[in-house]
C-alpha cells in the first residue's frame, strides 16, 4: 500500500474519532505544532522514526515531545496505535493530511504572507478581511519577513500567488524590458 493511501485512512479515522469525541480543534493544534517542529528537523525525525532498532516507545515520545502541550488525550492515544501498527514514520503525511481535512471542513485557507518588515497587526487584520471577503473563507496566516522584497509583500493563498512587493515589480519590469 502507498504512503498517500496510508496516511488518509489514517487522517481520516483520527478525523471521524476527534469528531465523535468533540477535539477536532485540539487534534489541529497540535498537529499543527508537530508539522511545524518536524519541518524544522526533518533529517533527525525521519532518521529516528525510521530506525528499526529505535523503540516504539521512544518514538511515541519524541513525536509527543514536538506535539507539545496541550496534548488532547485521543491525540496521545492516536499516536501510540499508529506506533503499534509500526507506521510512526507515516506521522507526518498523516498530521498533513488531518490538517487539509480539518481546513475544508471549517473552511480555512492556509495563507503565507511575506513582508519586507514587520508590518503592523492591523495590516495583517486587512489580508484576514480580504481573504474573507474575497474567497468566503478565514484565514490561517503564517508570516514571514524578507527583507529582499525592498518593500509591500507577497500573499500566497492556497496555490496562488499575490505579488506587491518592490522586489517583485522590479522584476517584472527588468522582464519587460528584456
Amino acid at each position: 500500500m502507498d504512503n498517500g493511501r496510508i496516511s488518509v485512512r489514517y487522517a481520516r479515522a483520527l478525523f471521524q474519532l476527534a469528531q465523535e469525541q468533540n477535539c477536532e480543534e485540539a487534534v489541529y493544534d497540535g498537529l499543527a505544532r508537530f508539522a511545524h517542529n518536524y519541518l524544522l528537523a526533518i533529517a533527525q525525525f525521519n532518521e529516528v522514526l525510521a530506525n528499526p532498532i529505535v523503540g516504539q516507545e521512544e518514538k511515541v515520545k519524541l513525536v509527543e515531545m514536538a506535539v507539545g502541550e496541550p496534548m488532547h488525550e485521543c491525540l496521545k492515544q492516536f499516536i501510540a496505535f499508529v506506533a503499534e501498527q509500526k507506521r510512526e514514520d507515516k506521522i507526518f503525511l498523516i498530521a498533513m493530511k488531518y490538517m487539509e481535512m480539518y481546513r475544508a471542513k471549517h473552511n480555512i485557507l492556509s495563507t503565507n504572507v511575506t513582508t519586507a518588515t514587520k508590518l503592523p497587526e492591523s495590516t495583517y487584520d486587512d489580508i484576514k478581511a480580504f481573504v474573507k471577503k474575497t474567497f468566503n473563507a478565514d484565514a490561517e496566516m503564517d508570516v514571514h519577513i524578507d527583507p529582499s522584497l525592498i518593500g509591500g509583500f507577497i500573499l500566497d493563498i492556497e496555490n496562488m500567488r499575490m505579488d506587491a512587493s518592490v522586489a517583485g515589480q522590479l522584476n517584472a519590469l527588468k522582464n519587460k524590458l528584456k
